[in-house]
């Protein structure tokens, strides 16, 4: 059973809200807010000290979110690596996902380093599948960049990947 706490710092202010997602060992927290890009780095440093970083996106995404999410990591002291596919459902492959399992092997993920995946639901499904096959699962962090990203496929551990006869057949519960 999921409980869900939510923690408000100051509703005036516009802070971040922290949404605390109870699992037992999977437990997460989803963290809403305006322009909370800047603190990824150093929330994941807090999280995961010493951890490497492979960022999964598009090519759509990268143009407009990469380098600030590159930047945040970077000033938290976090080395990473880009892992750039293309946009929309046909990414949502083996031969994607292929792509993205030699891209952890170039950026030398190691078990408790993670996966960030940057953009709408096709590279949350993407990056977080990659991440719960890599060396049989890996933390990772959803950075929706859609509306229906952050309502719906962010939420909820549901990755995967889609064969010629239907979506989303291959996949994992694997929350971030």
């Amino acid at each position: 059973m999921m409980t869900i706490q939510v923690k408000t710092t100051n509703p005036v202010t516009a802070d971040p809200v922290s949404v605390g997602v109870a699992l037992g060992d999977r437990a997460y927290d989803i963290v809403i807010g305006r322009n909370v890009l800047p603190s990824l780095g150093q929330r994941i440093a807090r999280l995961r000290p010493d951890a490497r970083v492979a960022i999964v996106t598009d090519k759509t995404v990268a143009k407009n979110w990469l380098e600030q999410t590159e930047a945040s990591l970077a000033d938290a002291g976090i080395a990473s690596s880009r892992i750039v596919v293309g946009e929309g459902e046909a990414s949502k492959s083996y031969g994607v996902l292929q792509d993205v399992s030699e891209g952890l092997i170039a950026a030398k993920i190691e078990r408790n380093d993670l996966v960030i995946a940057l953009g709408g639901g096709v590279i949350g499904d993407l990056g977080g599948f990659a991440a719960a096959c890599w060396m049989r699962g890996i933390a990772f962090v959803q950075l929706p960049t859609t509306l229906l990203a952050m309502v719906d496929s962010s939420v909820g551990g549901k990755t995967g990947v889609n064969l010629p006869q239907g979506k989303n057949l291959v996949g994992a519960f694997w929350q971030p």
